[in-house]
């Protein structure tokens, strides 16, 4: 029955339903948001100097500066990922492992849940590991992950996909970090650049969305593994980077 054949009553309480399904998930994230605003605002900043011309690095276009600009890429696929993520995430939860809607949207909410723990873990963990060597191993297991989702069957492939969140935690504020390292005065244009990068957001979902309407969800969850491909080669021409300043981010 569709809903032009519901009562007004029945069209009501259905409506009513969808709605309190992604209640929880919601009120999750904005636990999540409200949590990252208060790491933000309890952390103590860089200040990023004007440097005089004889500071700075040699001059020329922004546009030159290749790790800037492989790090406006990181970001872009960085972002288009998680959006590519978690946007598809309750429909390939109902097509892979028949869940329904209201239980894909709970395991939604803890995979963002991991999410946040993933980013403090991470930032402990570099206090021991380079953050350029834990950018490669996440982005490595997100692509095993996203992998073993397009092979597994059931419920299993849901939870690989839950995985993900956990390990692209600590990605935005790293590749951030990496590509404005030795800028010098450079830095703030550098930094819009990458904000720019953030279109990904909107661009990758699409291409996720035309694959999918192509062939299946399962077979458009392979495109988020180029963006953590993208990623991990990003990292590996900063293999030799031992430490950053790290920044707060997203």
């Amino acid at each position: 029955m569709t809903n032009a054949h519901l009562s007004p009553h029945d069209l009501g309480v259905y409506l009513q339903g969808e709605s309190n399904a992604v209640k929880i998930p919601y009120i999750i994230i904005g636990l999540v948001v409200l949590s990252v605003a208060i790491l933000i605002w309890k952390t103590e900043l860089p200040d990023i100097k004007e440097h005089t011309a004889a500071d700075d690095k040699g001059g020329g276009s922004i546009f030159k500066e290749r790790n800037l600009m492989l790090g406006v890429g990181g970001i872009f696929f960085y972002v288009g990922a998680q959006a590519g993520v978690t946007s598809f995430f309750i429909r390939f939860s109902k097509f892979a492992g028949a869940i329904g809607e209201k239980d894909a949207a709970g395991l939604l909410g803890l995979a963002m849940l991991g999410f946040m723990i993933g980013r403090f873990f991470g930032t402990f963990l570099m206090r021991f590991i380079s953050p350029v060597k834990i950018l490669i191993a996440y982005s490595v297991v997100n692509c095993l992950l996203l992998m073993l989702a397009f092979t597994l069957r059931g419920n299993l492939a849901v939870y690989a996909i839950m995985g993900v969140p956990f390990f692209m935690s600590i990605m935005f504020p790293t590749i951030f970090s990496l590509s404005i390292r030795g800028l010098g005065e450079k830095t703030k244009k550098g930094s819009s650049l990458l904000i720019m990068g953030i279109v990904g957001g909107a661009v990758i979902p699409l291409l996720l969305g035309r694959v999918s309407d192509a062939t299946n969800i399962r077979v458009a969850y392979l495109v988020p593994i180029i963006c953590f491909a993208y990623i991990l080669y990003f990292a590996f021409t900063n293999i030799r980077v031992k430490n950053i300043e790290q920044v707060a981010g997203h």
